[in-house]
């Protein structure tokens, strides 16, 4: 009888292990693919603001302390120069 009860209890706490493995898996998952979205989002908020940083006329990246931010556009000095000429 005892060892019947040992052999139970250890299959039980097999059982255990296993069944928290597998959950821990699964949660582990879930803040991956949590991480990953985030990830993503905040490449987009990059990538929309890097395209947000190019000249109205060449489409080149444009330098925000030299370059001329004008009607919601940025121009390079010698595009704006030229645009409005």
């Amino acid at each position: 009888m005892l060892g019947i009860d040992i052999a139970l209890l250890a299959g039980g706490g097999a059982l255990l292990v296993v069944a928290a493995a597998l959950i821990g898996g699964r949660i582990g998952a879930r803040g991956e693919a949590r991480r990953r979205r985030a990830q993503g989002e905040r490449n987009a908020e990059l990538e929309k603001q890097r395209l947000d940083e190019q000249c109205a006329v060449c489409g080149e990246s444009i330098d925000p302390e030299h370059d001329v931010f004008e009607d919601g556009r940025w121009w390079h000095q010698t595009c704006f120069r030229q645009a409005v000429k």
